[in-house]
């Protein structure tokens, strides 16, 4: 659940976030929404891949860092494992909302885990300056949530010209882990190279100018980390299977 509250310098004047990454943090999870701008960092760690909204959403790109539910493979107790971290991260503990007449507002989960307590003293960063003015943390939020929202409008449009092309398909990925019953990666969707690459002329043309065919060809790219993430799994359950 979330607690969502208009930011504000007065109400929230001594309020403080913490930034590392945890799995006590919110960070223990087993991917995170990719957007199609970012595939080009993304895609040098993580598998990226489709799942299927729930409630007929349609479908939504995600990166991969775990094979079962609540494992971050990328976490350690030394924090983050890679050079990338999607904007569905970065984000948190911050949200989008809408004033009445329908411009953006930023918003923060009050109940998030990185919100610092006032039990918890001078930990995480500063919203606001003393004087009241952004930090230099905020304003870099503010960038980060303008480019997230902007990229997020373009998202219908990649995720309509796969369904149109009729471009994704179903994939299944099996695994034998050290000390652990076989794994079966199930519903998850990835572009399909052959039927992309069999389309007419006209038609990739059309793609390639609307800014399209760059992320699918990186999404099947970033496909080459699967055999990587499933040697994490395998390394991490060797690790577990030795405590």
């Amino acid at each position: 659940m979330t607690r969502p509250a208009l930011l504000d310098n007065v109400t929230h004047r001594h309020l403080r976030v913490r930034t590392e990454r945890s799995a006590a943090l919110g960070d223990g999870r087993q991917s995170a929404l990719a957007l199609p701008a970012e595939f080009r960092q993304l895609q040098a760690h993580f598998p990226i891949v489709f799942q299927l909204v729930e409630g007929g959403g349609g479908f939504q790109p995600i990166a991969l860092f775990g094979l079962e539910e609540g494992q971050n493979l990328f976490l350690t107790d030394a924090g983050w494992e890679a050079s990338a971290l999607p904007m569905a991260l970065q984000r948190e503990p911050f949200l989008i909302g809408r004033a009445s007449d329908d411009s953006l507002q930023l918003h923060i989960d009050l109940d998030s885990p990185r919100i610092v307590r006032p039990e918890e003293g001078e930990l995480g960063t500063a919203l606001f300056l003393p004087h009241g003015g952004f930090s230099d943390y905020l304003d870099q939020v503010v960038s980060l949530m303008e480019d997230l929202h902007a990229q997020a409008q373009q998202l219908p449009a990649f995720i309509g010209a796969l369904t149109h092309h009729q471009l994704l398909e179903p994939f299944v990925l099996d695994l034998e882990l050290p000390g652990s019953e076989a794994l079966r990666l199930t519903g998850l969707f990835t572009i399909n190279e052959e039927r992309l690459f069999s389309l007419p002329g006209a038609a990739l043309e059309e793609l390639a100018r609307s800014g399209h065919l760059l992320p699918m060809t990186l999404q099947i790219a970033s496909l080459a980390q699967l055999p990587v993430l499933a040697q994490r799994a395998t390394q991490a359950s060797r690790f577990a299977s030795r405590r």
